[in-house]
Formats: C-alpha cells, sequence, structure tokens
C-alpha cells in the first residue's frame, strides 16, 4: 500500500519532510511499519506525530539510510547526541526508527 505522506497532515511536518526526501533521495518506496500508537508516552504517541518505524531487509542497508538522514538533519541542536535515524531490532524486526523533535532542523 503507498500513501501521499503530504496529505498526513497528523503527521509532524519536519518527519513528513524527512521521510519524502528521504524517498525522493534513494528512489525506494519504503513500508512504514509502525505510526501512531494510542497510549503512547513517546515520539509515537504525540500529535503531531513525530516518529515512524521503517522496515529494513538488510543492516549495510538500514547504516546507509540511517546515515542519510542523519547527515542531513539535528534532532534537537541543543542535543547533538540524539539523532532523528536509529536503526535497531534484528532479523524479520530490524527497522529504522526516524524520530524529530520540535527543534528538528536541517544541517
Amino acid at each position: 500500500m503507498r500513501v501521499d505522506l503530504n496529505q498526513l497532515e497528523f503527521i509532524h511536518q519536519a518527519l513528513r519532510n524527512i521521510l519524502i526526501e528521504l524517498e525522493a533521495y534513494t528512489g525506494f518506496d519504503f513500508t512504514i511499519t509502525s505510526l501512531y500508537r494510542i497510549g503512547d508516552r513517546g515520539v509515537h504517541g504525540q500529535l503531531p506525530l513525530r516518529g515512524t518505524d521503517l522496515r529494513m531487509r538488510d543492516k549495510t542497508t538500514g547504516q546507509a539510510i540511517q546515515k542519510i538522514i542523519n547527515d542531513r538533519w539535528a534532532y534537537d541542536p541543543a542535543r547533538p547526541d540524539m539523532e532523528c535515524a536509529i536503526l535497531h531490532g534484528n532479523g524479520s524486526n530490524l527497522h529504522l526508527h526516524v524520530q524529530i523533535h520540535h527543534n528538528t532542523e536541517r544541517k
């Protein structure tokens, strides 16, 4: 299933920008495995939505995509140790967690 992320206004604009730019840059059609989670106290449970997970089938590819995002976006300039993209999980659970903060900006 494909969706036009530009129309999903419940997703924070910065997160939409990252995801749309990523697909345009890589030419990949990503599969979102998690968006809004009712009751979640983190970025998956806030509106506008600040977190999403993308399926990754290969760790090397996931690491490359993680680098693409983190080289271009600062999660929160006041906290340079935080990142917008984090690859984690194993096997069929391998995914790229993409998150933003209200202060996220392009580097």
